[in-house]
C-alpha cells in the first residue's frame, strides 16, 4: 500500500453529508461504472440499517467502504469497494481486517463475487454452497464462523 489508508465506520445516520457523498460516489464508480452493474441494484434502500466503513487516503480521498448489517445473530458484510486505481495494493486487505475488528468475535456472512474467493479465504473467510448470479456476477455466500 503506497499511502496510508486510515479507517473509521459510523452508523448511517450519524454520516456527514460529504462522507455519504463520498460513499455513494466510490460505490457508484466501482460497481456501476468498473463493473457495469445497474444503479437500481446498487442504491437499494438498505444503507440507513448500515454502519459504515470508510477509508480514506492520505489526500483525503474516499478510497474503500464496505457495509455491515450489526442487528442480527450473523453480521452481513457487503457492498465491499475498493477504487480500482489501489486493486492488489493491500487496501482491501486492509479494509477487510478493520471490518474484523469491527465485527468483533461475532459471525458474520457474505456475498463475494466468485474470482475473490481464495482473497477471501486468505482472510478466515469460508465458502458456503455453489456459485450463484448476483447483478450478472458469479458470486458465492462465504461465512466467517
Amino acid at each position: 500500500m503506497s499511502d496510508p489508508v486510515q479507517f473509521s465506520h459510523k452508523a448511517f445516520a450519524d454520516l456527514t453529508l460529504m462522507e455519504l457523498h463520498d460513499l455513494f460516489w466510490l460505490r457508484n464508480e466501482v460497481f456501476v461504472f468498473y463493473q457495469k452493474i445497474t444503479a437500481e441494484s446498487e442504491i437499494d434502500g438498505r444503507d440507513p440499517e448500515a454502519v459504515h466503513i470508510l477509508g480514506r487516503g492520505a489526500d483525503g480521498r474516499m478510497v474503500a467502504t464496505a457495509r455491515l448489517f450489526m442487528d442480527g445473530d450473523v453480521v452481513k458484510v457487503g457492498r465491499v469497494a475498493v477504487h480500482q486505481d489501489l486493486h492488489r495494493g493491500g487496501v482491501g486487505t486492509a479494509l477487510m481486517r478493520y471490518a474484523h475488528e469491527v465485527i468483533g468475535p461475532r459471525p458474520a456472512a457474505l456475498s463475494a463475487q466468485a474470482y475473490l474467493r481464495d482473497w477471501y479465504q486468505r482472510l478466515g473467510w469460508q465458502p458456503v454452497g455453489a456459485e450463484y448470479d448476483e447483478a450478472e456476477i458469479p458470486h458465492v455466500y462465504m461465512e466467517r464462523k
